[in-house]
């Protein structure tokens, strides 16, 4: 018995611990045995219900396997319902594509030599659709006639349905009216794309299908925003300047420049657009050629200050002499006035206190002449220097890439063409202005020392 009782005492365990597992998933209240015949009675109980439990799922199971079956059975009548009628449709496809062949041909028959309209005038849309997009006149006549000739030229290249009559009265329209516009000057207000991006409503004139022109300025069209726009840069002021004669002139004809490679100016506006100015040149010349710019101003401002001095200090040496009576604010005075001054001085004593106040007055006469004839000479050697520069720029880049690539060697060029040419723009203006004033201090001082000597001649002359 007692030998029992261990061998029973595993078990008990056992059954213990899968009794209150299941009791806890029952969310029952769980009972601990406390004697085999307790065991025994929860065992018992334990089969009851995972039988009742079983018995629970298997009728599941069996309920929805029929519904599986059900659904089963209406989905392949639903296949079998609609293959038939697939079939059927396709019995009515083959059935009505016969019809469509026999209907074809039958059309053809009925067409006859009117088959041949369909692809000229599918062409002629489409040929005219292209220009139209890019023309010139698009922003005034608006892109309805670009919709008009592509739905046109659709309809065409489907080849079933013939144009009608009003369409292919449009069509000759459209075309007579583009051709009329390429001969007519035409004044529109228009909307216009500046170069910031905002849009303006301005005055237009066209002219031809060649150039647009808006407050002095060339107009270029942009198909994809159906607008006028402004050039990102204007050619020449001797171009520009015409364009205002076109929106005052009441008759013509009047002077105006057109482009007539383009429709929106070809390719001679785009060259002179992209040729530099003036001013652009200058900065092509690098830091010789800034160099040689300032000094040509400087040398301008002097001349400008050292002609306007000598103008004055000529005005008063000739108001001078012509004066009896002697003044000191002038050069030619303070020098006459020494005589007077000094009644009782010799003649060679005179001269000399004259010649003592000519060499004073001379570099107030003569001044910065000097600077002008040395502008004049340096001008061209800085030229030279930056030629020399140029050439040396031009030597490396062959060097380092070859003679391939042109613009390899254009900066080199460019510098040492410039800066010659600015050398030489400096200095010959420079020279004759270092001739004018040199001229004007020449003038001033042999009037000074005619009038000096003059008055030394009339001292001797009463010594004597």
């Amino acid at each position: 018995m007692k030998n029992m009782k261990l061998y029973l005492l595993p078990l008990l365990l056992v059954f213990s611990f899968s009794f209150s597992i299941h009791a806890a998933e029952d969310d029952e209240e769980s009972v601990v045995p406390s004697n085999p015949q307790e065991l025994l009675e929860v065992v018992r109980q334990g089969q009851f219900a995972d039988t009742r439990a079983q018995r629970q799922r298997e009728a599941k199971f069996r309920n929805e396997k029929n519904k599986q079956t059900k659904l089963l059975a209406d989905a392949k009548a639903e296949r079998a319902r609609l293959e038939r009628e697939a079939a059927k449709l396709e019995k009515k496809f083959e059935s009505n594509e016969a019809l469509l062949v026999v209907a074809e041909e039958q059309l053809r028959e009925r067409l006859g030599s009117l088959n041949e309209i369909f692809g000229h005038l599918a062409g002629n849309s489409t040929e005219a659709r292209q220009i139209f997009e890019s023309s010139i006149t698009a922003a005034q006549f608006g892109k309805d006639r670009e919709s008009f000739l592509t739905n046109l030229g659709k309809k065409m290249n489907e080849g079933i349905r013939l144009a009608t009559i009003s369409e292919l009265e449009q069509l000759w329209f459209e075309l007579q009216r583009e051709i009329n516009a390429s001969g007519e000057i035409s004044k529109f207000t228009a909307d216009v794309i500046t170069n910031d991006g905002t849009i303006e409503s301005r005055e237009v004139v066209r002219v031809g299908n060649f150039n647009a022109i808006s407050d002095g300025q060339y107009l270029s069209y942009s198909p994809s925003r159906g607008m006028y726009a402004e050039l990102p840069s204007q050619p020449a002021g001797r171009f520009t300047g015409t364009t205002s004669d076109m929106f005052e002139a009441d008759a013509f004809p009047v002077q105006f420049a057109v482009d007539p490679t383009g429709p929106q100016g070809g390719s001679l506006l785009t060259s002179l657009i992209s040729m530099p100015s003036t001013l652009e040149r200058m900065t092509l010349g690098g830091p010789v050629g800034y160099i040689i710019m300032i000094i040509g101003v400087l040398a301008t401002l002097l001349f400008g200050l050292r002609f306007y001095s000598l103008w004055g200090l000529r005005e008063g040496v000739q108001a001078q002499a012509k004066s009896a009576t002697l003044t000191e604010d002038n050069a030619l005075g303070r020098i006459l006035k020494i005589a007077e001054n000094n009644p009782s001085s010799n003649t060679e004593t005179l001269e000399l206190k004259m010649a003592e106040q000519i060499l004073k007055e001379r570099p107030k006469i003569e001044g910065l002449n000097w600077v002008l004839k040395i502008v004049s000479v340096v001008a061209p050697l800085m030229g030279l220097f930056g030629t020399i520069i140029g050439m040396i720029e031009t030597f490396t880049m062959i060097t380092l890439f070859g003679t391939g690539d042109p613009k390899t060697m254009a900066s080199g060029i460019s510098i040492a063409l410039v800066t010659t040419w600015l050398g030489l723009m400096v200095a010959i203006p420079t020279t004759f202005m270092y001739a004018t004033v040199n001229n004007i201090s020449k003038g001033i001082l042999g009037t000074i020392e005619e009038s000096s000597t003059g008055m030394a001649a009339k001292r001797s002359e009463k010594e004597a």
